[in-house]
């Protein structure tokens, strides 16, 4: 079962799903956590990505810098390659809890000029979600969040100097993108201003009656 959390950044995607697999959980069923950027933190994990240098701060430099249509489609193979090429599978039943999947970038790509109707086509080859749950952050709560973190250049337009007004600018274009696609395709929006610990668990809620209807179906 795949659960996707969607969100602009500092939305709480990785704070989420990082503390629901480390956690564990005394009742349902097993999860995990997929992120692009695992294929090049584990390559242990991922044999048919050696060719990557295993150095993700390097790795999100070097994809920022890249043209699109590559930027976009190296994303999307990124996600699909940490989700279904791990080794060893995860057992049977297991909830995997996927961090941004492609859906986020997509909408930066957007907002960088892509055409929207090709994102979504390509977006929508990839392995199909059973929930996505987006969490929605104002720009201005993403900020304050973010503050004593890294700002990348990416996370505000291309803004070397990562300046409030171009991180704001940004996420609020983004957001619009994301606020788009799920009214359309119909995802569970949380309002991702309030306690970490509460989205939690929500998402644990939800990867819970994903394992019954797991369960149900097999």
């Amino acid at each position: 079962m795949l659960i996707a959390l969607v969100g602009s950044d500092g939305a709480g995607k990785s704070t989420v799903t990082r503390l629901l697999t480390e956690s564990g959980a005394a009742s349902g069923p097993p999860v995990r956590r997929s992120d692009r950027w695992d294929i090049v933190a584990e390559p242990q994990r991922y044999p048919s990505a050696r060719l990557l240098r295993p150095d993700v701060r390097l790795g999100r430099t070097v994809a920022a810098e890249m043209p699109n249509p590559a930027r976009f489609l190296f994303f999307l193979w990124s996600s699909c390659l940490a989700l279904q090429g791990r080794e060893p599978a995860p057992a049977p039943g297991t909830v995997t809890l996927l961090d941004g999947y492609w859906m986020k970038h997509a909408a930066v790509e957007v907002v960088h000029g892509l055409d929207r109707a090709w994102v979504e086509a390509v977006g929508a080859g990839l392995p199909a979600c059973d929930q996505v749950i987006y969490l929605r952050i104002a720009p201005e709560v993403a900020w304050e969040r973010k503050q004593g973190e890294e700002i990348l250049p990416y996370e505000c337009g291309g803004d070397p100097l990562c300046s409030r007004a171009s991180f704001l600018r940004h996420q609020g274009r983004v957001r619009e993108v994301l606020d788009d696609w799920a009214a359309r395709f119909g995802w569970r929006t949380v309002e991702a201003d309030r306690p970490v610990e509460e989205i939690a668990g929500i998402v644990r809620t939800a990867a819970g009656q994903a394992g019954v209807c797991a369960g149900v179906t097999r």
